[in-house]
């Protein structure tokens, strides 16, 4: 009987931890698919390929989309020292990669100047390259 309740202990215990390794995978799997739309967006561009390119923006809006509203809190948790400034400061950030990745899926489907394309597109870049120097030092 002991050893039950010493295991049924332990799980309860366990839970909260296992819940955040769930988070934690969550968060990693849409900074991923982030990045995999930022590299697709890359090779549209390269490649003069509407398709990829417009396939990339989908998957940098949903990886946006995600990234703060479903972790929230868990991201405040996760997030070092001055927990507010962070999440605050990351909260900007991925309001200004939906803002820039709004503009360049107009940009793509009008078929504008790739200039203008590849300029929004380093916005993007120095987003995510601003708030990963500043979070993780």
């Amino acid at each position: 009987m002991k050893k039950m309740l010493l295991i049924a202990l332990a799980l309860c215990m366990a839970l909260p931890l296992l819940a955040n390794d769930d988070s934690k995978l969550k968060r990693k799997q849409d900074m991923q698919m982030l990045a995999s739309g930022l590299r697709l967006l890359q090779d549209g561009l390269i490649y003069n390929n509407k398709s990829l390119m417009l396939s990339g923006v989908d998957m940098i809006e949903k990886g946006e989309k995600n990234l703060l509203s479903a972790h929230g809190e868990g991201l405040k948790k996760y997030l070092p020292g001055d927990t507010a400034y962070a999440y605050k400061y990351a909260e900007k950030a991925a309001q200004r990669i939906a803002d820039y990745s709004k503009e360049l899926s107009e940009q793509v489907k009008d078929k504008k100047d790739y200039t203008k394309i590849s300029e929004t597109y380093a916005y993007i870049i120095n987003e995510c390259a601003g708030c990963h120097l500043r979070i993780r030092k």
